[in-house]
C-alpha cells in the first residue's frame, strides 16, 4: 500500500504542494529517495533512519521507496525529514491513526528524533495556507511572527515521538506561554540621515512625498553626485510602517537569506553601483576563507 503526506516545496519564495509517497517494495533492505531530491533532501535518509531508530522502530530489513512528487521540479532544503518519517511509519503500521489531507508537515529532523527549524519555514507555511491546508505540523522558532497567520492551525510539534502520539490521540498539544511570538516592535527609525534635514531638490523631494503617499515606485536617474543615493537612503524616513502582508513578505526573503527584521519599518538595501545581476538577484554566503583573501588584497 502507498501511503502519501503532504508537504511544502519553495521555489525561491514562491511555494508549491509536494506529496511525499512511501511504499515497501521487494529487494535489498535500503531506503531510496526519487523525485529530483538534491543533496540536502538525499541526506534525510540517513536522518529519517536514526529518528526512527531512536524512536524505537527498526526498517534496516525493508526497502523503502520514497517518491516526491511532483517529480520534475527540484527538491531543496531538508524541510521533507519530518514528512518522509510519518509516511514510513504509516506504511509500516506503527501509526494507524489516519492523517488529514489538509495537513502538511514541515521541519527537519535530528538524529534522536527531534524536530527542528529550516531556513524557509515562513513562506513555506505562507504557501501552505494559499494552497488551502487547515493544520500545519513544524518546530516552534522564535523569529517568526505567527500571530500574523489567521485560519491556518500551526501546530507545534517537538519531537517524531510527540507527533506520532499527537495524531494517535494520546497527546494534547496546547499553545504554552512560550510559543507565544511577540509582535514586531515598531520601534524609533534608526536612520543617520533624515529626509527632512536634505537642503534644497525640492522637485526631487516633492516626487518622493507623492510616490511614499501613494506606494508608487520610483525611478531616479541622473549624473553621479547629483543627490540620487541621499534620496534613496532618506526616502524610507517618510514611509508608512509595512502593513502585516508586506512584513510577512519581507520577514520570508530575509529568513531565507539567513537575516531578520527587527521591526516593522520599509527596509533600505544599497547594493554598490557595479554589483552584477546574479549577485543582485541570488544569494551566497562568503566563507571566512573568502574574507580574509579580501582583505589583504
Amino acid at each position: 500500500m502507498t501511503v502519501k503526506i503532504l508537504s511544502i516545496g519553495l521555489r525561491g519564495v514562491e511555494g508549491y504542494r509536494v506529496q511525499v509517497e512511501v511504499q515497501e517494495v521487494p529487494g535489498i533492505a535500503a531506503m531510496v529517495i526519487v523525485g529530483l531530491p538534491d543533496a540536502s533532501v538525499k541526506e534525510a535518509k540517513e536522518r529519517v533512519l536514526a529518528s526512527l531508530y531512536a524512536f524505537g522502530c527498526d526498517f534496516f530489513d525493508k526497502r523503502l521507496v520514497v517518491h516526491l512528487s511532483p517529480p520534475e521540479r527540484k527538491k531543496h532544503s531538508p524541510m521533507f525529514d519530518l514528512a518522509m518519517a510519518i509516511g514510513i511509519l504509516k506504511a509500516m503500521g506503527k501509526l494507524t491513526a489516519p492523517v488529514s489531507p489538509d495537513a502538511a508537515f514541515l521541519g527537519s529532523l535530528s538524529l534522536d528524533g527531534a524536530i527542528q527549524p529550516v531556513d524557509g519555514m515562513l513562506p513555506a507555511i505562507l504557501a501552505a495556507k494559499k494552497l488551502g491546508f487547515q493544520k500545519v505540523y513544524l518546530p516552534y522558532d522564535p523569529t517568526l511572527p505567527f500571530h500574523h497567520l489567521k485560519d491556518l492551525d500551526c501546530i507545534f510539534v517537538q519531537t517524531l515521538e510527540e507527533t506520532v502520539q499527537y495524531l494517535q490521540g494520546q497527546r494534547v498539544l496546547s499553545l504554552s506561554p512560550a510559543f507565544r511570538t511577540p509582535e514586531i516592535i515598531d520601534s524609533p527609525r534608526k536612520h543617520h540621515r533624515d529626509f527632512q534635514s536634505i537642503i534644497g531638490h525640492h522637485q526631487a523631494k516633492r516626487a518622493l512625498e507623492i510616490a511614499a503617499a501613494g506606494g508608487h515606485n520610483v525611478l531616479m536617474v541622473g549624473p553621479p553626485g547629483c543627490g540620487k543615493s541621499l534620496l534613496a537612503e532618506t526616502f524610507p524616513t517618510i514611509l508608512p510602517s509595512l502593513t502585516h502582508d508586506a512584513q510577512l513578505e519581507v520577514i520570508s526573503l530575509y529568513q531565507l537569506a539567513g537575516e531578520k527584521i527587527e521591526n516593522g519599518h520599509p527596509p533600505f538595501r544599497h547594493p554598490h553601483h557595479s554589483a552584477s545581476s546574479v549577485s543582485l538577484t541570488s544569494f551566497r554566503k562568503k566563507s571566512p576563507t573568502s574574507k580574509r583573501s579580501e582583505s589583504g588584497r
